[in-house]
């Protein structure tokens, strides 16, 4: 499926990045991001789907895309408990491409190291307020007076509201997973008490 044309060469070099990813070697950040995202319309959903791999030197950049379904909005039937707590350490279940990363000790603890940035740093640390804030006060009154708007400013409001809650929860939950204090895994989450609850909230109303 490649998307500019390439030679014998370039094939080669994606080959031996592949290779080095299937044993172990030469493995990079394990898209932290994506997975805080819970966008299973994606190469973490079971179609492994919507990404591309860039080759460049050697080594392998995944560039996904199709994030509109991103938080719940593929395949979740509305329950925001599962969204919030989507386990950290099998979010690739459609795919085997990132099993030997999960048993390489220092990548796993790396891994973990880019997620607990990303809510100490971003969700936690006001960034990530400041951004909401900063969109909110540039989009709202555009998204009133909007002629052809699909939703009503009411229901964007409630949509943008429920964003927000809905990511605050998502990194109050992954803390919790670095900590021990919640489960990791999708397996002990069916069983655990200790789940953060998003029940309250209604997913549908993002749209």
């Amino acid at each position: 499926g490649e998307i500019t044309d390439t030679k014998k060469a370039d094939h080669k070099r994606v080959v031996t990045a592949l290779k080095n990813i299937s044993e172990g070697n030469a493995l990079e950040d394990y898209m932290a991001v994506h997975v805080f995202s819970v966008n299973e319309d994606s190469l973490s959903g079971m179609m492994a789907h919507n990404y591309y791999l860039y080759e460049a030197g050697g080594k392998l950049n995944l560039i996904p895309w199709d994030y509109n379904l991103a938080l719940g909005g593929m395949g979740r039937s509305n329950d925001a408990t599962s969204v919030v707590n989507d386990a950290i350490d099998n979010a690739f279940s459609g795919t085997t491409f990132f099993d030997t990363l999960m048993e390489n000790e220092t990548y796993h603890s790396q891994y973990y190291a880019y997620l607990q940035q990303l809510v100490s740093e971003y969700i936690d640390g006001g960034s990530f307020d400041a951004f909401y804030t900063r969109v909110r006060s540039q989009i709202d009154a555009l998204v009133e007076s909007d002629p052809t708007a699909f939703y009503s400013y009411d229901e964007y409001l409630t949509a943008a509201g429920t964003f927000y809650q809905v990511v605050k929860l998502r990194g109050q939950s992954i803390q919790g997973q670095l900590d021990g204090t919640i489960p990791s895994t999708e397996a002990a989450q069916r069983t655990s008490d200790a789940l953060v609850d998003a029940s309250v909230l209604d997913l549908s109303a993002m749209g």
